[in-house]
C-alpha cells in the first residue's frame, strides 16, 4: 500500500501543477471553454496550499481541507457540465473531475493519513529502550546521554519534507523559550548524515542534528514508514523506508511524558503545546 502512496504522491503533485499550467493558458489563449473554468476551480486551490508547504511557510493544515473539497467539487460540476452539455475538452474534463476531484480526494483522505500499529515501546511512563544515534559533530550518541536532563525529540522525515521543515523551523524560532525551561533538543531523521549537516547549518540553533542510520531507531520504537519517501527521491539519496512524523518529550529520568504520533502527516503539533507540556509536567530545570 505505501509503495503506492509514494508513486501517487509523485505523478499527482505532477499533474496537478501541469493541469493549472494547462488549464489557465486554455483561458487566455483559445475560445472559452466551460471545462477548462471548472479545471481552474478545482485545481488552483490545492496548487497554491502545495506552493505554500514547498516554501516551508505552512507547518500544518487542517485535518480534512474542506475550503479545497468545496473549490474540488465546484469545478469538478463544472468540468462536467462544459464538456456533456457545452462540447467542452476532454482533457480538461480529465483535470478538472480526474486529478482536481477524484485525484484530490485520494490525497486527502488516503495519501495524508498514516495507519500506525499498536505501539507497546511508546507509552507514557515508559523509559525509552537503548539506541544509538549518530551526532553530526560528536559522533555516535547511545540513548543514556539523554537521561539526567529533559529531552525534545522530534523525528522528522528529512529535508525534502516541506512540512517537516516548517515545522522544524518553528521549533527553532523558540529555541531560547525551549532552553530557558532546561529542555534540550534533539532532531532526529533517517536521512543521509550530509543532508541533516546542511540543516544544522542552515538553522544555526543549538539542537542535537541526529542521523537514525538504516532508521533502526524508528524501528525500535515502531515508527518506521516503509516505502514512505515519494518515488523519485531515490536520485538524491533518499531511502524509500522513512520514519512517521513523531514528537517525544522525556523528563530528566528519561520517562516519556508527552507523545505524538500523528495520523496525518498534515497536522503537527505547534511548538506552544510543547512549552504547555513542560510546564503542566513540571518537566523544566
Amino acid at each position: 500500500m505505501n509503495k503506492a502512496k509514494s508513486i501517487y504522491i509523485s505523478l499527482y503533485s505532477t499533474l496537478l501543477f501541469l493541469g493549472v499550467f494547462l488549464s489557465l493558458r486554455a483561458l487566455f489563449t483559445q475560445a472559452f471553454d466551460l471545462t477548462w473554468l471548472g479545471a481552474v476551480v478545482a485545481l488552483l486551490p490545492t496548487a497554491y496550499m502545495f506552493g505554500t508547504l514547498m516554501t516551508f511557510r505552512v507547518a500544518r493544515t487542517s485535518s480534512n481541507l474542506p475550503i479545497q473539497i468545496y473549490a474540488a467539487l465546484i469545478g469538478g460540476v463544472t468540468s462536467t457540465v462544459g464538456f456533456l452539455f457545452f462540447e467542452g475538452s476532454a482533457l480538461a474534463l480529465f483535470f478538472g473531475v480526474g486529478i482536481g476531484v477524484i485525484g484530490f480526494l485520494l490525497y486527502d483522505f488516503w495519501y495524508s493519513r498514516f495507519t500506525r500499529s499498536s505501539n507497546t515501546v511508546l507509552q507514557l511512563g515508559n523509559r525509552l529502550p537503548s539506541f544509538e544515534l549518530k551526532d553530526t559533530q560528536l559522533g555516535p550518541v547511545n540513548s543514556a546521554s539523554f537521561i539526567g536532563k529533559p529531552t525534545l525529540m522530534i523525528f522528522f522525515r528529512g529535508n525534502w519534507c516541506p512540512l517537516c521543515m516548517a515545522q522544524l523551523k518553528e521549533v527553532a524560532g523558540q529555541y531560547k523559550e525551549i532552553a530557558e525551561k532546561g529542555v534540550e533538543v534533539a532532531l532526529i531523521s533517517p536521512q543521509p548524515e550530509a543532508n541533516t549537516q546542511k540543516l544544522a547549518k542552515k538553522f544555526d540553533v543549538p539542537y542535537r542534528f541526529l542521523t537514525d542510520e538504516g532508521n533502526k531507531v524508528a524501528r525500535q520504537l515502531g515508527i518506521m514508514n516503509e516505502d514512505g519517501t515519494p518515488a523519485g527521491l531515490g536520485l538524491m539519496g533518499y531511502e524509500s523506508e522513512t520514519v512517521l512524523p513523531t514528537v517525544l518529550l522525556t523528563n530528566a529520568a528519561g520517562e516519556l511524558v508527552y507523545i505524538d504520533m500523528t495520523d496525518n502527516y498534515r497536522v503537527r503539533p505547534e511548538p506552544d503545546q510543547f512549552l504547555k507540556i513542560i510546564e503542566e509536567k513540571g518537566v523544566a530545570v
